[in-house]
């Protein structure tokens, strides 16, 4: 999908343009049964990480290609990561509160496949309304505000090189068309870039944006 973003109205209300971004893996879900393959220099064997455990990773440009990430890209193994995960209540908690005052729901994510990604959380992911009735996300979720930066057509519009970096670009264009949003993610160095793209923004814009490490 080309990297473009729907501009809102004027005559939309601000309850309308209020945007909760949240992260997938060890955010709003616990994963199944999808790795990262690790193989450095230093490793006897290949080593199978779990999403939780690769963020912990120091990752960078140069050492990038010692890591497999072939699960990502396998459809079935995307679906079922989701649709046999964990929910976590906590950070899905906050969505429901914000989603019942009127804010606009969002997915930014690390992985690929985001048409993958949309459809497995559009079947799997719940959210409590107003009477805390559990009921299917169903139009909450909409696929123009999924993002799933290491997408092979997502990738193409974005200038940066790490997840990081493609992260904060897209929360940087975003912070253009909502008048708030609310970032949640569990990556402490998804939260430092987002608190460094935070401190280089215009007043406005740095209003805009709030950060928060995800619950567990």
């Amino acid at each position: 999908m080309p990297y473009r973003i729907k501009k809102h109205t004027l005559s939309e209300s601000v309850n309308q343009n209020r945007l909760i971004l949240l992260d997938v893996d060890d955010t709003i879900l616990k994963p199944s049964q999808i790795y990262i393959y690790r193989n450095l220099p230093t490793d006897s064997s290949e080593v199978k990480l779990t999403p939780s455990e690769y963020a912990h990773e120091n990752v960078t440009e140069e050492n990038k290609n010692y890591y497999d990430y072939r699960d990502f890209l396998d459809p079935i193994k995307i679906k079922r990561s989701i649709s046999q995960a964990e929910p976590i209540i906590s950070n899905l908690s906050i969505m429901d509160d914000l989603l019942s005052r009127g804010y606009q729901l969002g997915i930014l994510t690390a992985r690929s496949s985001e048409d993958v990604v949309f459809k497995g959380l559009k079947d799997w992911l719940m959210y409590k309304d107003k009477d805390g009735k559990l009921i299917p996300i169903g139009d909450k979720l909409n696929r123009e505000n999924v993002f799933a930066v290491n997408d092979t057509q997502r990738v193409k519009g974005l200038k940066g090189e790490t997840d990081y970096d493609k992260k904060a670009e897209v929360m940087e264009s975003l912070l253009e068309v909502y008048d708030e949003i609310l970032f949640i993610d569990d990556d402490i160095k998804n939260i430092k870039e987002m608190r460094r793209l935070k401190g280089r923004l215009s007043r406005e814009l740095n209003n805009k944006l709030f950060i928060k490490h995800a619950l567990y």
